[in-house]
């Protein structure tokens, strides 16, 4: 019998009331149109949690993303001896601006990834920047899920907007330039698998609009036609919904984007965010960092699982002594290897699940190359759950092993990202591939 965690509590959300699951699953399925959703199977309510519960998930992310920005700010005085600490390709970091925009900037949005360990929440990486997977999705997911529960305009849980959230931001940031508001969306439709239009994007571009602000996305081809008569950039704004690497991957000339940055244009988050990211940094704050306080120490402790840059030296873990390399190959059942930088699941091998051999040529490699960290395995605790393929033959309970991912936005809460297996497994979750599923986290 699977026992499922008492961080997720006993009271289960009733579905929608009226609603059966053939209607339930055509509406996500078209408040999710043209944004990267299958649809095949849908949950039959959000995942809800005691309060206290998404209280801690939030507080603990924001205080771990604020640290986790003080040791990459702690490790040099400026980008290139911070970049050369985490040993870095620079030719990956090509867009920095002024020194000031960057340390206030960095870490203004992210989303950690966390399972539930046997005394709470564990995070496993941190996500840092705007082109963070599946934040449109959290934010139709919980609308959808909110108009769905609405009773006389009472909703029975507490889901935060991230659209809401990132306008804040935005605003604040507007405010402090002693500009008018006006925020540009800078992304493109190649990065979204199986999508063909723009509403992605078109989505927060008209959530924007409808709050007084202007706003407009660009695909980067089109980018020269923010530039107003004078060579200025016509939004102060811009939310960067891209990453180096894939763009280069798709060929695309980043060099309208560093137009649109000398020419006004503030791009959020900045290059640095994606130091921040970097899970070496996590690495250098779970093994803690001289001048840590004993509250931060304690902090990771409780937070974090063991995670310890590779290369060819000692490591104590469990208070014994060994070679990172010989414990990582004696202990393969404990331990994930994960690439420095990478995303949607790339680069990571779970050891309990991965072939011997392959572990060991892995193994071997990181600890030459020093490009990964090696992080203690976190089995994920269990919770229930419901899944409808829209026939009431394919409705059922069941239990999963979810992936939390908690947006966090200039210090506050702005939604979680569910992700998930409906089998119930556990192993690598990613928001494209993998054949995982999605929901939202919301507070009772």
């Amino acid at each position: 019998m699977t026992i499922h965690h008492p961080w997720f509590g006993t009271d289960e959300l009733p579905p929608p009331a009226r609603i059966g699951p053939e209607e339930l699953r055509r509406t996500f399925v078209h408040a999710m149109r043209d944004v990267g959703f299958d649809g095949g199977q849908v949950a039959t309510r959000p995942l809800t949690v005691p309060a206290a519960s998404a209280a801690e998930l939030y507080s603990a992310s924001a205080r771990l993303l604020a640290l986790l920005r003080k040791a990459l700010l702690a490790a040099g005085p400026g980008r290139a001896e911070r970049m050369a600490a985490l040993a870095v390709d620079e030719t990956l970091h090509p867009l920095f601006t002024d020194d000031f925009t960057e340390e206030r900037h960095c870490a203004c949005m992210a989303r950690p990834d966390a399972v539930i360990g046997p005394d709470g929440p564990r995070f496993l990486e941190v996500n840092v920047g705007g082109a963070v997977g599946g934040a449109v999705h959290t934010h139709v997911l919980t609308r959808t899920w909110r108009r769905l529960h609405a009773d006389g305009g009472r909703v029975p849980f507490r889901g935060h907007s991230l659209f809401a959230e990132r306008r804040r931001l935005f605003e604040a940031v507007c405010a402090e330039l002693g500009a008018e508001r006006g925020v540009a969306l800078l992304g493109t439709v190649r990065d979204l698998p199986g999508v063909q239009g723009t509403r992605y994007f078109d989505l927060e571009v008209e959530h924007l609009r409808r709050h007084g602000f202007a706003a407009e996305f660009f695909e980067p081809e089109d980018l020269h036609h923010g530039h107003g008569p004078d060579g200025r950039f016509r939004y102060p704004v811009g939310l960067r919904h891209f990453t180096v690497a894939e763009w280069r991957h798709h060929g695309i000339d980043l060099a309208p984007v560093r137009r649109a940055l000398d020419s006004g244009c503030l791009l959020l988050a900045p290059q640095t965010a994606y130091l921040v990211s970097n899970k070496k940094v996590l690495g250098w704050v779970s093994e803690r960092r001289p001048w840590m306080t004993g509250a931060e120490r304690e902090f990771v402790h409780r937070y974090l699982p063991w995670t310890r840059v590779t290369g060819d030296r000692a490591v104590v873990w469990r208070g014994r002594r060994y070679g990172l390399g010989e414990l990582l190959l004696r202990r393969r059942e404990s331990f994930v290897l994960k690439k420095a930088v990478g995303m949607c699941g790339d680069g990571v091998l779970l050891g309990p699940f991965t072939d011997p051999a392959v572990w060991a040529d892995a193994v071997g490699r990181a600890v030459r190359e020093e490009d990964s960290v090696a992080q203690e395995y976190v089995e994920p605790g269990r919770c229930a759950s419901g899944l409808t393929d829209g026939t009431e033959a394919g409705t059922r309970s069941t239990t999963i092993a979810p992936l939390l991912g908690p947006y966090i936005v200039a210090g506050r809460p702005a939604g979680c990202l569910v992700r998930y297996f409906a089998s119930g497994e556990s192993g690598i979750v990613s928001m494209y591939g993998h054949g995982a599923l999605i929901n939202v986290l919301v507070g009772s």
